[in-house]
Parts: structure tokens; C-alpha cells; sequence
């Protein structure tokens, strides 16, 4: 997978909570800047924007702020940061401090999994699942009590 400076593109996002037994999907655009900021501009079904750098989390509604959690007050932010600009980028030295890893390739696809190698992670995900080729193609996230979240990109460069 190619390392980029900035990417953007559309994602399609499935959450399955598993104590309702259903799933709720999502879209809407991302933009990445490397190493600086992520940013989830979800469309449908809420309009909704959220920011994640490694100072914090900001989602906001409307130019409105929602909700802002800070990573030097809050340890777990810090780690959930750290690991969504990992899996995002497929940083695969800053997966692999947090995760044990599994991966194939055949050809120009490449698929891999990640078991957290920590307690605090495991509080996180249980195991994340990543496709790609020359770009990360899919995520799925999958959390302790049965929920999953599955984000898939498009419309990315040629």
C-alpha cells in the first residue's frame, strides 16, 4: 500500500449493534491529512463532522460543537487516536505496537488481521480486519460484546 500525504474519498459504514440485532448504515466523505488530522464528514443519515487529531476528538453539528474529548486528559482518547490514524493509514510500525498481526497478499490485494497484544486495546476492538491494494479498500472493526462496525472507501484517486 502506498504511503500518501492526503487522501480523500467516500466511505460507506455498516454498525451492527448486536443487542438490537440490527445495523445502521452511514456515509459521507473523509479527508486525511498524514499525521495531522482526520476528518469523518458523515452526510446520511445525520449530517454530522467529526475531527480526530492527536490532541482529540471533536465532532460538531451545524457549526456547532457536540462534543470535544481531549488525549492529554483522557488516556483512552489517546489510544483510540493512535489506532484509528494506524488502521487509516495502514501504519503498520504504529499497528504493530498495538497489535499482533496476520496478513496475505496475492497479487495487488493484501489482507490483514490485527488481535490487540493489550487489555486497554481489547476495551477498544477485539479484532480489526483490513483489505486493501494500492489503498485501504475496507475496515472492520470488531468490538468485545458482538458489535462490528464495517467502513468501506471509494472514490479514491486513480
Amino acid at each position: 500500500m502506498d504511503s500518501h500525504s492526503s487522501l480523500q474519498g467516500r466511505f460507506d459504514q455498516v454498525k451492527y449493534l448486536a443487542a438490537l440485532e440490527a445495523e445502521i448504515s452511514s456515509s459521507g466523505r473523509f479527508e486525511y491529512e498524514h499525521d495531522k488530522a482526520i476528518r469523518w464528514h458523515t452526510r446520511e443519515p445525520i449530517e454530522n463532522l467529526l475531527t480526530l487529531t492527536s490532541r482529540g476528538i471533536l465532532s460538531e453539528q451545524d457549526g456547532k460543537v457536540l462534543s470535544r474529548l481531549d488525549a492529554q486528559s483522557n488516556p483512552i482518547v489517546s489510544l483510540f487516536s493512535d489506532i484509528f490514524f494506524g488502521v487509516m493509514t495502514a501504519d503498520w510500525q504504529r499497528l504493530e505496537h498495538h497489535f499482533e498481526m496476520e496478513s496475505w497478499v496475492a497479487g495487488a490485494n493484501w489482507h490483514a488481521v490485527l488481535t490487540p497484544r493489550a487489555h486497554e486495546v481489547e476495551s477498544i476492538v477485539s479484532r480489526v480486519e483490513l483489505q486493501g491494494d494500492r489503498y485501504l479498500r475496507e475496515i472492520i472493526l470488531h468490538e468485545a460484546g458482538g458489535d462490528w462496525t464495517r467502513i468501506r472507501f471509494s472514490e479514491l484517486p486513480q
